[in-house]
């Protein structure tokens, strides 16, 4: 090639990288859809005034057409706005109504519903989320927007559980609680882990990948300083209590809404236990004939501690965490003391939801008699005011025994088998 046909299309290269560069550079760099910053994702999303986290946005169209941010923000937060980022290359402002859910525990931060009404002219796609309305759109996080298909349910019943924390290692009791929720008819498990030892970690590999368990990261503690204490003591210095679960829970129901008929919620070592029926099924069929318009049912909290002699042999001793198999006994039902219940809900017709009854809901509550179930607890500390020799025997567990053995022992061998 010559020297000047080299120079022609040397320059001729030049040229239209000049040009493209130019074009780029007068291209009006509006705040608009063209422009917008990285999609957040998970949860915890921090705002500017480091007082609010986003959680998670879910479309609710059931009291009015709101997109409902589920948050946990500080006391003295007063203005959010949502950004509608709409198809036709705008976006719109619309400030959120600040719904929060009081639980009287007293901490610095709450549970709280952003609510916003959606623009009827915004064909959106996703929205943006801050405290400041006159802060540039571009410097504010942005939030995909999932609308629930609404049709038939995937699963029966779901179960939520929060939160693992403090290097959860019970793995014995976790399997057989699993293994019990699968017996009952749970289809499936939502998880929301802060932290748990590699034990745990192993089986809810092991039950991610059979289908039966979702696992939601909670890393609540890198944003507030998280309590064990589920009450505020002045002092206390802590932002929230017990890892943040009335948010955890409220996320479970949005989260499973359109994926369950039933939503479970309840702790690890807890199983709501049908006293007349076999599963839940048949002991909702039941409820649902009695209460046609209850859509949250309670259940009586019965301790069966595990601080108490181990009846039977274990056969999984090498396994770290509670055989709930050997604590048979539980403590007599009184009426003075308080049994926190917990619930069977249909997610459809709870707006917020606390940790032992719901704040908002459509329908009635009712309390299940324990006559029809009761919450069997399985726990290490015990009512020191009763004595042990009146605990009361109850095999109410052991009646799962044929199936329930077999089925953790298959998961025991998978996991941890002896060397």
């Amino acid at each position: 090639m010559s020297f000047s046909l080299k120079r022609t299309f040397f320059s001729c290269n030049l040229f239209v990288l000049i040009f493209i560069l130019l074009f780029y550079l007068l291209q009006p760099q509006d705040s608009s859809i063209n422009s917008v910053p990285d999609i957040a994702t998970g949860p915890f999303t921090v705002l500017e005034d480091n007082k609010t986290l986003i959680i998670s946005l879910y479309h609710d169209p059931r009291e009015s057409n709101v997109i409902r941010l589920l948050a946990i923000v500080h006391k003295t937060v007063k203005n959010i706005y949502c950004l509608f980022h709409c198809k036709q290359n705008e976006y719109l402002r619309v400030k959120a109504k600040i719904d929060i859910v009081r639980d009287n525990f007293g901490f610095p931060y709450e549970t709280a519903n952003l609510l916003c009404e959606i623009p009827s002219e915004c064909d959106y796609v996703s929205m943006s989320v801050q405290e400041n309305s006159s802060k540039d759109v571009r410097k504010v996080p942005v939030f995909k927007i999932t609308k629930n298909p609404i049709g038939t349910f995937p699963a029966n019943f779901t179960v939520c559980i929060s939160a693992f924390y403090g290097q959860y290692n019970n793995v014995l009791q976790v399997i057989q609680t699993i293994e019990m929720y699968k017996l009952l008819g749970a289809s499936k498990v939502t998880i929301y882990n802060n932290s748990c030892h590699d034990n745990v970690d192993k089986v809810l590999r092991h039950y991610i990948q059979e289908g039966v368990v979702d696992v939601i990261p909670w890393p609540i503690d890198k944003f507030l300083r998280t309590s064990r204490k589920w009450k505020y003591v002045k002092g206390l210095d802590s932002d929230i209590g017990y890892y943040g679960q009335i948010a955890a829970l409220n996320d479970c129901v949005y989260r499973n809404m359109y994926k369950t008929k039933f939503l479970l919620l309840n702790d690890i070592d807890e199983i709501i236990l049908p006293v007349k029926h076999w599963d839940w099924t048949s002991l909702m069929e039941s409820l649902q004939k009695r209460y046609p318009n209850t859509s949250v049912f309670r259940f009586e909290n019965h301790a069966f501690p595990s601080s108490v002699n181990a009846t039977g042999s274990n056969l999984w001793d090498h396994i770290p965490g509670i055989n709930i198999l050997q604590y048979p006994y539980r403590e007599p039902s009184d009426s003075i003391s308080i049994k926190p219940r917990k619930m069977i809900i249909n997610p459809r017709k709870v707006m917020q939801t606390l940790i032992h009854g719901v704040r908002k809901a459509a329908g009635y509550s009712t309390d299940v008699s324990r006559q029809d179930a009761i919450l069997f607890h399985c726990k290490h500390k015990r009512n020191k005011k009763i004595p042990e020799k009146d605990l009361i025997k109850d095999d109410i567990l052991l009646r799962y025994n044929m199936s329930l053995v077999p089925n953790v022992d298959k998961v025991v061998q998978k996991l941890f088998h002896h060397h």
